[in-house]
């Protein structure tokens, strides 16, 4: 029998979907279907598949061919996000294989963090009785900023190794 799970996960809280994802798959319960903020998992074999996220940059049938190729399903997609796995051979599922690639991935992921609280921050200080756009804009850019430091530091450290 499958179980469904309602769940709200924020935009820049993507590896802490993935850790979810993975813990749940440890419990034998495997990602079928994605959903907004719904989750559709079928009963399998503890542990077996491995999870990632990724915000792509646009759709790119050949991109994700090459990740079926290299052994990595697509299990699901929510707007730009798609749901990633694996089969469990023991190590970490990566996706990116070095700094500028996961420094790409965080930019993406800013860039329409910023995008949406500009918009809502623009509508609550344009139009009467926005005060929920005001607050929503500047919760998703105060949200965001964590990463947006996560990221500085990962583009600093990695120009000091340069």
């Amino acid at each position: 029998m499958n179980k469904v799970v309602h769940k709200v996960f924020l935009l820049w809280d993507w590896e802490k979907e993935a850790a979810w994802l993975n813990e749940m798959s440890r419990q034998g319960w495997q990602l079928r279907r994605v959903g907004w903020c719904r989750y559709e998992f079928e009963p399998g074999e503890p542990g077996r598949w491995q999870y990632q996220l990724e915000m792509l940059q646009k759709n790119d049938p050949d991109y994700l061919a090459f990740l079926e190729d290299t052994g990595i399903q697509v299990v699901g997609r929510l707007f730009r996000w798609v749901y990633l796995r694996r089969e469990n051979d023991g190590t970490p599922f990566e996706l990116f294989s070095d700094t500028d690639s996961i420094l790409r991935h965080m930019d993406r992921v800013l860039t329409l963090c910023y995008l949406l609280g500009g918009i809502n921050l623009f509508l609550g200080a344009s139009a009467p009785y926005s005060l929920i756009n005001l607050v929503l804009g500047a919760a998703i850019c105060l949200g965001a900023l964590p990463l947006a430091l996560r990221r500085h530091r990962l583009a600093r450290r990695r120009k000091m190794q340069e």
